[in-house]
């Protein structure tokens, strides 16, 4: 059988019969598409202008006639003993067309190929990527033209680079000072690779909400709508003047005819200065809309937008115009998700939008990343899709890694052509042969099945990393309650008796902390014993040294909660004598020195894809834990020198956490 990728949605195979493609005879080829994937074929299959007729077509040998009608993005193979045909009815037809066609040439022996016909199209047609550049990292533009390369093979065909205060605005220099922001210059490189590739850029910039790194800056702060200095004032006209002015530097840069102003998630919007208006959010929030619908369409632009305040306030939507995209987003792993068909029902087109479960977190939730993926897609395309938005996020410094989330992009690239749910070997064959990178999708299954053990996953962050930065003595993953017997992985709803909690700044109800087992703490380290072989055997690369640092992260998360549990234990033991406490001193330097060469490998990292932007953000988390174990080691010693004096603090009545908690996960 051929190993095509994705599985196409017909292919007849002759047995039998082969195509000596040596010795066929004349080629022709016309397509206005420049397809890379030309260039890798070997020399004797290049087709030449010695003929030139159908736009999207390649032709060797007898002319095949070929009438079923090609759907949009589809193409046709044919290989018969004496000819062979590439046909599609699109550039982006001829361009996947092609790449199927690449590997079936890979299957020759001796220049012969099975007779076969393929006939395959995409049931989505538009399947994107929008990557956060906001929140932490800006990745170099050389880190955005290999990611272009990716998702041409896995046959995305729309990118968007999530924006709020990181582009060079020239008419605004503040907005943008101090985050290493991308350019109009590297606009313009990006979107000439994604040209060159059939892949849609399109314009991204938030435009209501999540404008607190613009509103913050003394320049903007009066047009903030409350104290929370999150979403702007839409009652005042100098907040459009801004949008205007952003819009008109922006906007054009883009050929795509389409801007994702975002504007999901306005918490304070209709509580602070727009309250006086005496109207409701929804009222509020399609005002606004309406107004930056025109300021896009000053620019030939239509607007697409996320939907959660649409969810809620589904009455005003017939009131928008219809040229329009609402963006269905949810990250949650559901069996149903219903929004699909609320979309449906307004008569606007809608794209479905899952994530990939990499933020707040050491390693993305992977099992409910595929979840998400495969039943929001599928429900969407029951229900009138237009196309799906796979989001990448990099929330609170995006100190997580950019490589494990490949494997999510091929399962989303996979169920959006397919249309059903991809048999798992044929996305791990296809993102390794991608990458080139054998192996890797064997990892990303072994790490992925950590948040199957309780009570690692949590809605919306993981506990491995509140872990590895939890204060080491009163963290709650030490402290923190026993989980219950019944919590189970990726499930939204809490046992009886366990409430939801607001943390601080948290906008949102999250599942409590819990402390972390000794049992689910060696299975986790069993599960990293079993791929430290298997990252041995990948090639070196990035890839490699990522996976490579998730592991050590989540070793010395595990190791930091042991040396806190041992501490605590031997001290309520009240059996050290001073030599114990030397030990424990030399371990905790040990673990500080671990501590500093994870964050030198985090710091390479970053640097080998990303600019220098706002490391600072996940450079500080590292400041506190390292603080934090200097801090414990120092109070040691201490006891150790009270030990024959005023006596030694058994209980850690003097031992002081500043009030350091986690990472903020709102």
């Amino acid at each position: 059988m051929y190993k095509i990728f994705p599985p196409v949605k017909e292919i007849n195979i002759l047995k039998d019969e082969f195509c000596n493609v040596e010795n066929l005879g004349y080629e022709s080829y016309n397509c206005e598409l420049d397809v890379d994937l030309l260039k890798s074929l070997p020399e004797e299959y290049k087709p030449s202008d010695k003929l030139k007729s159908n736009k999207f077509q390649y032709a060797r040998g007898k002319t095949i006639e070929y009438n079923r009608e090609i759907q949009e993005q589809g193409y046709v193979i044919i290989i018969e003993n004496d000819g062979i045909l590439v046909k599609a009815a699109d550039a982006q037809g001829f361009h996947y067309g092609m790449d199927t066609f690449r590997q079936v040439l890979k299957n020759e022996v001796n220049g012969m190929i099975n007779c076969l016909e393929i006939y395959d199209y995409p049931i989505l047609k538009k399947r994107g990527l929008m990557l956060d550049i906001s929140r932490g990292k800006v990745y170099t533009l050389e880190y955005l033209l290999n990611l272009v390369e990716i998702l041409k093979s896995l046959r995305f065909n729309v990118l968007q680079l999530y924006i709020e205060h990181t582009f060079d605005f020239k008419s605004h220099p503040a907005i943008s000072k101090g985050s290493s922001p991308i350019t109009a210059e590297d606009i313009l490189k990006l979107q000439s690779k994604c040209e060159e590739y059939g892949i849609e850029l399109q314009a991204n910039l938030q435009s209501l909400g999540h404008m607190n790194r613009i509103l913050t800056r003394p320049e903007y702060m009066n047009l903030a709508e409350s104290d929370m200095y999150w979403s702007i004032d839409t009652t005042n006209e100098e907040s459009y003047k801004l949008l205007d002015d952003m819009y008109s530097e922006f906007l054009p840069l883009f050929e795509s005819p389409w801007v994702n102003v975002c504007s999901d998630e306005p918490y304070d919007l209709g509580k602070g200065k727009s309250a006086a208006e005496g109207k409701d959010v929804g009222e509020l929030y399609f005002n606004h809309l309406l107004k930056i619908h025109d300021l896009a369409a000053k620019h030939g632009k239509k607007i697409m937008l996320f939907g959660d305040v649409v969810k809620e306030h589904p009455e005003y939507a017939e009131k928008m115009p219809k040229n329009i995209i609402y963006i269905d987003w949810i990250y949650d792993p559901k069996k149903e998700y219903k929004t699909p068909q609320l979309f449906e029902n307004t008569g606007i087109p809608y794209w479905v939008s899952p994530g990939t479960g990499n933020w707040n977190t050491l390693f993305p939730r992977f099992d409910g990343s595929l979840t998400n993926i495969l039943n929001l897609t599928l429900e969407g395309i029951d229900h009138g899709a237009q196309g799906m938005l796979l989001t990448d996020w990099n929330d609170h410094g995006g100190y997580t890694q950019a490589s494990p989330t490949y494997y999510s992009y091929a399962y989303a690239a996979a169920v959006s052509w397919l249309g059903k749910e991809p048999e798992i070997e044929y996305v791990d064959r296809w993102i390794d042969g991608v990458l080139e990178v054998d192996g890797y999708s064997d990892i990303i299954h072994k790490l992925g099945s950590i948040y199957n053990i309780v009570p690692i996953w949590s809605k919306n962050r993981s506990q491995c990393v509140m872990g590895l930065f939890d204060e080491p003595i009163f963290g709650n993953t030490i402290r923190g309650p026993k989980p219950p017997e019944d919590l189970v992985p990726y499930d939204l709803t809490l046992p009886p008796g366990v409430e939801p909690v607001f943390e601080r700044h948290s906008q949102h109800p999250l599942r409590p902390f819990f402390s972390i087992p000794e049992n689910s703490k060696n299975t986790i380290r069993d599960i990293l014993v079993s791929v430290e072989p298997m990252l041995e055997r990948l090639k070196e690369g990035q890839i490699k040294s990522q996976l490579k640092y998730i592991v050590d992260a989540f070793n010395l998360m595990l190791d930091k909660l042991e040396l806190g549990q041992k501490i605590i234990a031997e001290m309520q033991n009240e059996q050290l004598k001073i030599s114990d406490f030397l030990i424990l001193e030399e371990e905790l330097r040990i673990m500080i020195r671990r501590y500093i060469k994870l964050q030198m490998d985090y710091t390479s990292i970053w640097f080998s894809i990303a600019r220098h932007s706002e490391i600072e953000i996940s450079l500080i988390y590292f400041a506190h834990i390292i603080s934090r174990l200097d801090y414990l080691k120092d109070w040691l010693a201490i006891q150790r020198e009270n030990y024959n004096n005023e006596g030694v603090d058994w209980e850690f009545k003097t031992y002081n956490t500043g009030d350091y908690g986690t990472l903020p996960t709102y």
